[in-house]
């Protein structure tokens, strides 16, 4: 499996069914490890997401220099035929937000409900991520020319997969602010220089030792020929029919200024978008106040990843994902034999 993401690392062969089914909702790193570790368990798992191909922003937000999608892909392909996973791409599990307010729902070609999945499955667990951007909250946000970091690198990655309902981005010969310096900045930083900008500001408001992505990225991409800017606060975006110029408040110097841009990208993060939040009882998971680790308000519903916590690394993902993998499994077990009392949470809470 050499140069492989395994999702299915507990057993080397195909496990023989326990006669249970799963759907997991969302094909991100959480997700996959979910289905990968119900399906090392003999759960028939079902795998549910709106984009085009599994893998989340493994495939749709990170450049592939960071992480090869074919190294993820051949991970999915190990699920499908070793352990009999099953994908449905292209399909939305309907939440309490609108349509079309997270990247990505445009893909979507089927939309089910979670009660569809709630009455068909004995389990279901939620790793829907993160996908819908922070907002700068600044004037002129709205003007053409003004994107969020996910707006921006969603669809260079995804034009590969819908060529029809997709555009990368117009930064060729021009002038970008990206306000940020996390992982998403940095991000954003080399797909406009390998899309052809002329020149690119980094504003982040403290300084390079705060700046979460770290020093040698900073330095990386000042080698590149960017522009860093530390202790800049986004005033305003300036602008008629779009982009023309961004006011930031020089925090060093305790001026304004005004950079002449044609092109603005928020990388500011992005926050999580659960499936009815209120009705699943999300914050009472968050804070540990549930009966059972990571199942929510209705029984046999769990969930994982970002869209419980926030985002978050690659690695912290797929953990959260075989954790609640592993309650989901545990309580199906004890439901099965009327002993779900006989689980105790404290105990489970102090392995966290």
């Amino acid at each position: 499996m050499a140069g492989t993401m395994n999702f299915g690392f507990m057993k080397a062969e195909s496990a023989p069914p326990n006669g249970r089914d799963v759907a997991v909702i969302g094909a991100g790193p959480s997700g996959l490890a979910t289905a990968g570790y119900l399906a090392c368990l003999g759960y028939q798992v079902h795998v549910y997401d709106k984009l085009p191909k599994p893998g989340g922003l493994m495939v749709f937000g990170i450049p592939s220099h960071r992480i090869p999608a074919d190294r993820i892909q051949r991970g999915v392909r190990d699920l499908e035929r070793r352990l009999g996973v099953v994908f449905r791409t292209n399909t939305k599990v309907c939440c309490s937000a609108p349509m079309h307010e997270e990247e990505g729902d445009h893909f979507a070609c089927d939309i089910l409900s979670l009660n569809d999945l709630v009455d068909n499955y004995d389990a279901v667990m939620i790793c829907s991520g993160s996908w819908k951007s922070r907002k700068l909250g600044i004037a002129g946000e709205n003007l053409k020319g003004v994107y969020s970091g996910l707006e921006f690198l969603f669809p260079i990655r995804a034009i590969k997969y819908a060529s029809t309902n997709v555009s990368v981005p117009d930064v060729k010969d021009k002038v970008v602010a990206v306000i940020g310096a996390g992982h998403s900045a940095v991000d954003v930083v080399d797909s406009a220089i390998s899309l052809g900008a002329t020149k690119v500001h980094l504003v982040y408001r403290k300084t390079v030792r705060e700046a979460p992505c770290g020093s040698f990225e900073i330095d990386r991409m000042r080698e590149m020929g960017c522009e860093w800017m530390e202790r800049c606060t986004p005033v305003a975006v300036h602008g008629e029919d779009r982009v023309q110029a961004l006011e930031v408040a020089n925090g060093i110097t305790g001026e304004n200024v005004v950079l002449p841009v044609d092109v603005v990208v928020g990388a500011i993060g992005e926050i999580p978008t659960p499936p009815f939040q209120k009705e699943l009882g999300l914050e009472n998971v968050r804070r540990g106040e549930v009966r059972w680790l990571n199942m929510t308000a209705i029984d046999n519903v769990f969930v994982a990843g970002d869209v419980l916590s926030g985002p978050s690394k690659i690695g912290k993902a797929v953990y959260s994902g075989l954790r609640a993998a592993r309650s989901l499994s545990n309580w199906l077990d004890l439901k099965a034999q009327h002993r779900e009392d006989e689980y105790n949470f404290e105990a489970d809470k102090m392995t966290r």
